[in-house]
């Protein structure tokens, strides 16, 4: 059993939440891109082994998501970059969860989506 078990939450351009449920782009093919909140990595607790584990759940999806991560204790977005192997690229319209392990002693986590179409059903880290 993981120690910390989160759903990331995708927030809209003026920061309100949007159920990861829910949100679907519009039918004419229009790049979405859509950002969760950030969520405490393994190193905000200052411990651990800095194994984490992500989990991404999409219904019709085509495009890219990936995991981020952030070192400062108060990111600016300069501060975030990406974390290797977390990108998961798909087209068109795939049904499938994908799995991904990596390590840091990350302060702060968090997903951006990148897509023309398709459901993300839900983005789980473990750590």
């Amino acid at each position: 059993m993981p120690a910390n078990s989160t759903t990331l939450q995708f927030i809209d351009r003026d920061g309100t939440a949007i159920s990861a449920v829910t949100q679907s782009p519009e039918a004419d093919s229009t790049l979405t891109v859509l950002t969760t909140d950030k969520v405490k990595g393994d190193g905000y607790y200052k411990g651990g082994d800095g194994l984490h584990t992500v989990h991404y759940a999409i219904t019709d999806f085509s495009g890219t998501i990936k995991m981020q991560a952030s070192l400062a204790t108060s990111p600016a977005s300069a501060d975030w970059f990406d974390i290797a192997g977390t990108t998961y690229t798909t087209s068109p319209d795939t049904d499938t969860d994908f799995v991904a392990n990596f390590t840091g002693n990350f302060v702060w986590l968090r997903a951006i989506a990148t897509y023309t179409n398709g459901r993300i059903n839900s983005i789980k880290v473990n750590y």
